[in-house]
Parts: structure tokens; C-alpha cells; sequence
């Protein structure tokens, strides 16, 4: 009799077992977190690895971004998640954008591709010759997320007459037309053309001297042969620190980074314009033919990876950075925004793919 009594409740125990397992199954939703891990969709994706393109060289900022989101997904995705290097030239974007979705799975989401410096990949499309050599097109890009932006920072040289400010360069340049010297990076760069846009909202005429690379616009400001130019965060630091230059903006990011919170002197906004789209954004972006279900999922995904305590420890890395989760939707509507702002900038600059050759 005691042995019955042992076997029902044995059977008892399996069958109540059997009931919360199946309730589980039931509960667990297709794309939906089941204990920390993102669940494929009805469909099946993702079944296999996913392999973030960096189109970039293994170490430069783009690949260490990718690969704290890839060990930031480590534990929270059903699939493997790796990272390969694929460097191309200046533009190469838009290529390897149109080459993801020609690749086996492509069309699917395997291969997400790295957006670096997003304000850059899409201002491309108004000089790249790629354009009309390979059909380039906004469109054929979907944004997934971005997640952080390191800001543009504006220097100027040190103990200027007009002051420490951008709002006192900006009064002297109107009172002494043609005398601000702005040391620019290249001719046509991202942050040549955020300038010159900066200067026609503020009718500003200027002497433009261009040099090659952001440090040796630096060097000109800081031994005091130039007057301003918009570099990255990290020229301007190492100079602003060495108390060669002044820094008086930055633009990208809605508040200012802690090394010059405490200066007045620095803003983030120049009078009514909208800079924060301006900045080398970073985020995750897809071929246009996607679904966008499966585009939905990789964003929740790198979504939790880009929030976790694993992947923020980049800005200890990276002093001044700033997180900002925006999703591909809001991002795509920036980038037409980003499109038809710059665009008569960049053919008052002579250098549109339209301009004449």
C-alpha cells in the first residue's frame, strides 16, 4: 500500500513537472527575453551566426564598438554573434551596404553592418562618386540603433581678443569680415562641411586654410597660425590638457562631457540651431530588403547589449562619450533630415556629385 501511495505521488510530481514545463513553452513568446535570453521568431531567425561587418581596420574605433556589442550579446542571444573586419576606402559603406544583401542570408540580417561615424556615412551620398557609379541610395540603408555619439568639438586658439567664447568669435567675425582664420580638415570632410554650414547660418565670411589631418589642425590653433576648427573629441582633449587651445563647443551630444562641465564658457548649443545630429554617431544599420521583423529583433537585442554594465565601460575608455539609444525608425528620419540640410551646403562648396567636373 505504501509503495501505491509512493508511485502516485511520484506520477503527481512528473505530471505537475510536465505542466510547468509546457506553461513555460507557452509563456515563452517568440522574440521576447525567456531567462535573459532573446527568443528567435516564429519564422526561425535567427538560426545561425550573425556576423556584424566592421568596414574598418581590426582595432580602430569601429571594431572595438562592434565587439563590446558582440560580448555584450554573448549571453542574451540564442546564436552566435561575431565580428569581421572588411576595411574599404573613404565611402566604402554604401558598397559594402549593397554587398551585405547579395551575400547568402544577407537578405535576412545575417550581416549587419557598423555604422561609424553615421553623420559622415550619409553626407557621403552627396559627394561619393559611388553615387552614380553604383546607385548609392539613403534608402537602401535601414538603421537598426544607434547608440552612442562622440561628439564634434570646437577649439579656438588661445587667448583670443574676442574671448573664450563661440558666441564672441561669432560677434568679431561679423564686426572683422574675412579676418577668422578657420583651420579646416580637408575640403568636403564631415566636419569641413558642419563648419561651413555653421558659417552660412551665421553669415560668417572666413579665411579657409585646409590641412591634412586633425592633429595638424590642432597644431596650427595651438601655435596660434589659425583661429578655430571643429576636430574629434579625443584632438581636442589632448590639446585643451597640454593648455594649448580653448574649447568652446560641442556639438553632437546634449550636455556638455565632465572635463568641461564646470566651464561656462563651453556649450552645446549655438544660438536656435540644432546641432545634435552633428557628432560621429555609432550604431548598427541593415540592407533595406531586411524584414522588418527580423530588423525589430535586432534591435532588441542590441538594444540590451548597448544598456548592460559590460558595454558602458567604453566610456572609461572613451572620456566624453555619450549613450544615446535611438531607434532605427527615429534614426532613418534623421538621416533624410541630415540629406536635405546639408545638400546646399555641400553644392555651395563645389563638390556635390551633381556639381559640374
Amino acid at each position: 500500500m505504501k509503495n501505491r501511495v509512493s508511485m502516485k505521488l511520484v506520477w503527481l510530481g512528473l505530471a505537475v513537472a510536465f505542466t510547468l514545463a509546457s506553461a513555460s513553452v507557452v509563456n515563452a513568446q517568440p522574440g521576447e527575453f525567456v531567462k535573459g535570453v532573446l527568443q528567435p521568431l516564429a519564422d526561425g531567425f535567427p538560426k545561425r551566426t550573425i556576423n556584424i561587418i566592421v568596414v574598418d581596420d581590426p582595432g580602430s574605433r569601429d571594431d572595438i564598438y562592434a565587439k563590446s556589442l558582440q560580448a555584450a550579446s554573448k549571453s542574451i542571444s540564442p546564436v552566435t554573434i561575431t565580428v569581421s573586419c572588411e576595411p574599404s576606402p573613404s565611402g566604402g559603406n554604401w558598397y559594402t551596404i549593397q554587398e551585405a544583401g547579395k551575400r547568402e542570408g544577407g537578405k535576412e540580417g545575417y550581416y549587419p553592418i557598423m555604422i561609424g561615424g553615421l553623420f559622415g556615412v550619409v553626407t557621403d551620398l552627396l559627394t561619393e562618386p559611388g553615387t552614380k557609379e553604383i546607385g548609392a541610395k539613403l534608402d537602401q540603408l535601414n538603421m537598426v540603433i544607434t547608440t552612442e555619439v562622440m561628439p564634434y568639438i570646437m577649439i579656438q586658439r588661445k587667448n583670443a581678443p574676442w574671448g573664450p567664447t563661440w558666441a564672441g568669435m561669432v560677434k568679431y567675425g561679423k564686426e572683422n569680415p574675412g579676418k577668422l582664420r578657420y583651420i579646416s580638415f580637408g575640403v568636403g570632410s564631415a566636419h569641413d562641411i558642419v563648419v561651413e554650414w555653421l558659417l552660412k547660418e551665421f553669415d560668417l565670411k572666413v579665411e579657409k586654410i585646409p590641412q591634412g589631418t586633425f592633429q595638424e589642425c590642432a597644431s596650427t590653433i595651438g601655435a596660434g597660425e589659425g583661429d578655430f576648427t571643429l576636430t574629434l573629441l579625443d584632438v581636442a582633449l589632448a590639446n585643451w590638457q597640454a593648455n594649448r587651445v580653448d574649447v568652446t563647443a560641442v556639438l553632437g551630444g546634449e550636455a556638455v562631457p565632465e572635463m568641461w562641465s564646470k566651464d561656462p564658457n563651453v556649450v552645446t548649443k549655438l544660438g536656435a540651431i540644432d546641432t545634435t545630429f552633428v557628432g560621429s554617431t555609432l550604431g548598427i544599420g541593415v540592407p533595406s530588403q531586411v524584414p522588418q521583423a527580423h530588423v525589430d529583433w535586432l534591435n532588441k537585442l542590441f538594444k540590451a547589449a548597448a544598456t548592460s554594465d559590460l558595454h558602458k565601460q567604453r566610456a572609461k575608455t572613451y572620456p566624453g562619450l555619450v549613450f544615446r539609444i535611438v531607434d532605427g525608425p527615429a534614426v532613418n528620419r534623421d538621416n533624410e533630415k541630415l540629406l536635405k540640410t546639408f545638400d546646399p551646403v555641400v553644392r555651395a562648396l563645389g563638390m556635390h556629385v551633381d556639381s559640374p567636373k
